[in-house]
């Protein structure tokens, strides 16, 4: 049985979808006779890149050829697509790139084309794959080549051909395809050939297809046969063995909750079923990459190139974790991916990783610590305040009784109250709200001692040393940012002063302590002398 992409390749260019402005050209210069001697095509595969250059070459040398397209019934183009014209040569250089393939080529062009055709047309696919050596041999061919010499170089990564050879030829990026297109041709094919599938199972193949129109048709070719009943995107994912972006968000949220022994879970899930590790792990930084486009672009949906549907899932995840945190699970998801491919101990790296990023205290580079420090500052959790009562049992705790309207008065320098106490932790969140994000990662890290005996008035923030080194030329300022916005809440004067924890002896009289903090930290000091 022919594949249905071998089946449904286009055969002139009015059949090519969503490279219009390349197609339109192309057909433009058939037609007027203004033939380029080299030709670049270059795109990401599948976007029909080699699929247009025979086209072209086929066109060219039609005797019938028709608004730029080629008849397709002629004895020249019949020839063609048999592969039996001698004018018309392909050279896959992934395989062939050496340089006798290309001297062999320079050789064969000193000859004119057979058959009475206009044109001898060389295709040089994946050209970026040719040889130093080769390189240079066909540099020399496309200098000063006879004018019945086309050639077509079709790449997945330019960059890698010489600039000398770039220079010479004309180049046309083909752009990805974009969903609507793929859905479109996936339902014509599915029409002609009595597929029963539904549109979701339709639009999750486009998205997966990655914008290549090849993959696309391939995946439901491989699709087509598991069952009489109509497919559906779950037959889909179980067939192709494809990771519903569902597993990756609550990979995601385990990686980022530390709940290590479930993101380990879905691992070893992945690998029973078959799921090759390296390719778990690519889509994985793509899902984040995702999720990280949505947080920081104002029209993310038109570069992710997903659907509506997968776009507000992401734009939903997207609100659970901090962006200099996505970034640095793609740093070091990257790295690790990198490892992986030269280790066997693939699964060991990943899970390694997964733990690590779970776990940032146990890595201490400086996207790490940013990363944990704006994974506390997003904590929404309720604190519990302990009352220990001088000369009494420290295991005894009674609650700090509960604020009272008349608890907040005129503006002064007196005791800090309870109540207010109570306030300044309750609205830290908002007190911090109009410093960067810089600095409110470093306060998520702060100890707070309101109102002591000596400066009743005063909120000390005690720093760890790393935190306080960097804030140190800004501490002025981040001291009378708070002022100001704690006067707004409490109504009242209060003073902070910011201090290295490290040089800071904790008073032995403590009188409040917050032990609990969403189970992530513990030991934050809220302290104040009694009445």
């Amino acid at each position: 049985m022919e594949t249905l992409y071998r089946k449904y390749r286009p055969l002139d260019f009015d059949s090519v979808v969503g490279q219009d402005a390349i197609v339109r050209t192309l057909k433009n210069q058939i037609v007027s006779g203004t033939i380029s001697h080299a030709y670049l095509f270059s795109g990401t595969h599948g976007t029909g890149k080699t699929t247009v250059a025979k086209i072209f070459a086929r066109a060219v040398n039609c005797p019938n050829e028709l608004d730029g397209n080629p008849c397709n019934e002629c004895d020249v183009c019949k020839a063609a697509m048999d592969d039996a014209d001698y004018n018309i040569l392909e050279l896959d250089a992934a395989s062939n790139g050496n340089v006798e393939k290309v001297r062999q080529i320079t050789e064969s062009m000193q000859y004119a084309p057979i058959n009475g055709e206009k044109y001898k047309v060389y295709i040089i696919d994946e050209a970026h794959a040719l040889t130093g050596f080769s390189k240079e041999a066909f540099l020399k061919s496309l200098e000063e080549p006879p004018e019945y010499v086309i050639y077509i170089l079709a790449t997945t990564d330019p960059n890698k051909l010489p600039e000398t050879i770039l220079s010479r030829c004309q180049k046309y990026s083909f752009r990805r395809i974009n969903i609507e297109t793929i859905v479109a041709c996936l339902k014509t094919i599915c029409d002609k050939e009595d597929i029963s599938i539904d549109d979701d199972a339709l639009y999750f193949v486009s998205e997966k297809s990655n914008g290549s129109m090849r993959d696309a048709i391939s995946m439901l070719d491989r699709c087509r046969s598991y069952t009489k009943d109509k497919l559906t995107k779950d037959n889909i994912v179980d067939i192709l063995g494809i990771v519903d972006d569902d597993v990756f968000a609550k990979l995601l949220n385990y990686v980022n909750e530390n709940k290590v022994e479930m993101a380990c879970d879905i691992i070893a899930k992945a690998i029973d079923s078959g799921k090759d590790i390296d390719k778990f792990t690519s889509d994985f930084i793509w899902y984040i990459r995702n999720v990280l486009i949505s947080q920081s672009i104002t029209k993310p949906i038109e570069s992710l190139n997903i659907t509506k549907v997968s776009f507000d899932k992401i734009k939903k995840e997207s609100t659970k974790v901090a962006k200099e945190t996505l970034i640095y699970y793609i740093e070091e998801l990257s790295k690790a991916l990198n490892v992986m491919r030269y280790d066997e101990n693939r699964r060991v790296i990943l899970e390694t990783t997964l733990i690590r990023l779970a776990n940032p205290e146990t890595n201490y580079t400086e996207s790490s610590v940013l990363a944990r420090i704006k994974e506390l500052e997003n904590i929404k959790s309720s604190y519990t305040y302990v009352k220990v009562d001088d000369g009494q049992d420290k295991t005894s705790k009674k609650p700090i009784e509960e604020k009272t309207n008349d608890a907040i008065s005129e503006l002064s320098l007196s005791k800090l109250t309870y109540d207010e106490i109570n306030l300044v932790i309750e609205m830290w969140d908002t007190i911090k709200s109009p410093l960067n994000l810089v600095v409110k990662q470093a306060l998520a890290r702060a100890d707070l001692i309101p109102g002591s005996e000596k400066e009743p008035g005063v909120v000390q923030v005690l720093l760890p040393t790393t935190y306080y080194d960097i804030l140190r030329g800004q501490i002025e300022i981040i001291e009378k940012n708070l002022s100001m916005k704690t006067r707004e809440v409490l109504e009242r004067e209060v003073t902070y002063k910011i201090i290295d924890k490290s040089k800071t002896k904790y008073a032995e009289k403590i009188t409040f302590r917050l032990e609990d903090y969403n189970d992530k930290i513990q030991g934050i000091t809220i302290g104040v002398e009694d009445d």
